[in-house]
């Protein structure tokens, strides 16, 4: 799948237009994409800091993206996911890496890191789990 395919495709879901981001690497086994920082996503107006739910929704888009079989099939279902909050998203180009850990026919496990600037200092980690169509 070609970078511009990708991104075509996520342009047609509203919700991922409202995230904001774009993919930027995309091959079998992981995807790399970046958000920057916009009002629309705090969480925290005191602290100025990114809403959790938008940390965690925009490593969920890009792990479903992950394990797409092909850009005209249907999107993976989410079964499950774990997030853990690390550090707190402060303002600036959040990235997400997701990596499959495993897929089968039917299901399939992504591990995924978010962070700002340095990613051995991540912002948060997450494992999504997705029933595939």
């Amino acid at each position: 799948m070609k970078l511009s395919d990708i991104q075509a495709r996520c342009d047609r879901v509203p919700f991922f237009r409202h995230l904001g981001f774009s993919v930027t690497e995309a091959n079998d086994t992981h995807f790399v994409a970046k958000m920057p920082f916009e009002q629309r996503h705090i969480g925290n107006p005191v602290l100025d800091t990114y809403h959790g739910g938008i940390i965690a929704s925009f490593m969920e888009a890009i792990a479903s993206l992950t394990v797409l079989g092909d850009l005209a099939s249907p999107p993976p279902k989410p079964i499950n996911l774990t997030v853990d909050y690390l550090r707190p998203g402060l303002p600036g180009t959040l990235n997400t890496r997701a990596t499959v850990s495993r897929k089968g026919r039917r299901m399939a496990s992504v591990e995924t890191i978010a962070w700002l600037e340095d990613e051995r200092k991540p912002v948060a980690k997450g494992l999504f789990h997705f029933l595939l169509v």
